[in-house]
């Protein structure tokens, strides 16, 4: 359902509440559990999702598939590469967006 809302200038212009369908993710995470739950969210919102396990894995898939990913997602605490060291190997290699994300469990 679309609905009007005012913009800064007083104006109604249409407004919706949709998620940019198509857009490719990569997931990266260690704790299976977590991995399905994004995997789940991302995939609702109409997005291609791929999951990694490791972080060398993502970054080996991240070179394979050069522009095959919009946006990365990944977790800091993994055991075989934090993921600020895979931030800064995209960075590098790779002109992509990457959320962080952070559990203390």
């Amino acid at each position: 359902m679309m609905e009007n809302s005012k913009t800064s200038a007083g104006f109604s212009s249409p407004r919706t509440d949709t998620f940019p369908a198509g857009l490719r993710v990569l997931v990266v995470d260690d704790d299976p559990t977590w991995l399905k739950i994004l995997e789940k969210m991302l995939k609702k919102c109409s997005y291609q999702v791929t999951t990694c396990g490791l972080a060398r894995e993502a970054l080996h898939v991240l070179r394979e598939r050069k522009d095959g990913f919009d946006i990365v997602i990944s977790d800091v605490n993994m055991p075989d590469m934090d993921g600020f060291k895979l931030l800064e190997h995209v960075g590098l290699e790779m002109d992509l967006p990457v959320i962080s994300q952070f559990s203390l469990i």
